[in-house]
C-alpha cells in the first residue's frame, strides 16, 4: 500500500477544497481512509490582534469580542466539515474528520504519520490563505513526517509526473513512489536533472537533463511545459546550505504552479 491514510487541511478556500478532491480522488483509488482537518487559528482570537483589526478595519471593539468571534469560526467549521463527510461518503470513500483550535501548522503535522500523505491547498506565490496562514505550507513542509502535497486552485487531469531527480537516496525514495503513482493513475512518468554532471539514469525511467540554474529551470519546465504533477525530495541540502544558498525546495513550493509532492 503506497499511503496508510490521506490527511487533508479544509479550510474553505478553493485550493482547499481542490485539495480535498486530490484526497478523495487517492481514497478511493487506494481505498484507503481520508481524514479532514479543519483548525482554528488561535492567534485570531487573541483580544490584541481583534483590538488591532479593529482600528485597521473601522468595526468597534469590545472586550470579549473573541467569543463571537470563536462562535462564528466554530459554526462555520461544522459546515465546512459536514460538507466534507457527506460528499466522501456519498463518494464511497472512509472519511473521518478532525477539528480544533491551534497553530494550524502544528496540529497538521500532528495529524499526519510517517505513512500517510498530507495534502493542502495552496495560492500563487502565498501558499495559504484563508484560516491557514501563508507560512503554513512551507512549515508543514518542512516539519511534517510524512509526505507532503501541494495543489493550487486548478484541479488537473495527472496524464504526465515528473520526479526531479539527482541519484541520492531521497530522489530514489521519490522515484518509488513516482512510479507507484504513475502506474494507479496511468500516467507517463521521466525523471528531470538540472546540472552538469547527471545521474545514471534511473531504470524504466526516462531522464531528461538541463543546464541552468536547478529551482528556475525545475519551475519553468514543469510551469511552462505538460507536467501535472512533480515529485522532488523535500529539504535535503542541509539547514547550513540553505541559509546561504537558499533552498531549492522553498523556491520550487512558492513559484509552481501544479501539484507539487514533496518526499521525506
Amino acid at each position: 500500500m503506497i499511503f496508510k491514510r490521506i490527511v487533508v487541511g479544509i479550510d474553505g478556500s478553493k485550493p482547499g477544497w481542490t485539495a480535498k478532491d486530490y484526497a478523495f480522488e487517492l481514497g478511493e483509488s487506494l481505498q484507503v481512509p481520508v481524514v479532514g482537518v479543519h483548525i482554528i487559528d488561535n492567534r485570531l482570537l487573541e483580544e490584541s490582534f481583534l483590538e488591532d483589526l479593529a482600528g485597521v478595519l473601522g468595526f468597534t471593539y469590545y472586550l470579549g469580542i473573541s467569543r463571537k468571534v470563536k462562535d462564528f469560526l466554530e459554526e462555520q467549521a461544522n459546515t465546512l466539515i459536514e460538507e466534507f463527510l457527506a460528499e466522501g461518503r456519498q463518494r464511497g470513500v472512509r472519511v473521518s474528520s478532525f477539528q480544533t483550535i491551534g497553530i494550524p501548522y502544528e496540529e497538521l503535522v500532528k495529524q499526519a504519520d510517517p505513512e500517510d500523505l498530507l495534502i493542502i491547498g495552496r495560492r500563487g506565490k502565498r501558499p495559504i490563505k484563508g484560516f491557514l496562514l501563508s507560512s503554513t505550507a512551507e512549515v508543514v513542509s518542512r516539519r511534517s513526517k510524512s509526505p507532503v502535497m501541494l495543489v493550487p486552485e486548478e484541479k488537473r487531469h495527472i496524464r504526465n509526473i515528473c520526479l526531479a531527480y539527482d541519484g541520492g537516496d531521497i530522489s530514489k525514495k521519490a522515484l518509488e513512489l513516482a512510479k507507484e503513482l504513475s502506474k494507479l493513475y496511468d500516467a507517463r512518468l521521466y525523471a528531470l536533472y538540472v546540472g552538469d554532471t547527471p545521474p545514471e539514469r534511473p531504470e524504466g525511467v526516462e531522464l531528461e537533463v538541463l543546464q541552468g540554474i536547478p529551482e528556475e529551470k525545475i519551475v519553468s519546465h514543469c510551469n511552462e511545459g505538460d507536467v501535472d504533477l512533480l515529485l522532488m525530495g523535500a529539504y535535503s541540502k542541509g539547514k547550513v546550505r540553505e541559509l546561504f544558498l537558499g533552498s531549492i525546495t522553498s523556491f520550487v513550493l512558492h513559484h509552481i504552479n501544479i501539484p507539487l509532492l514533496l518526499v521525506k
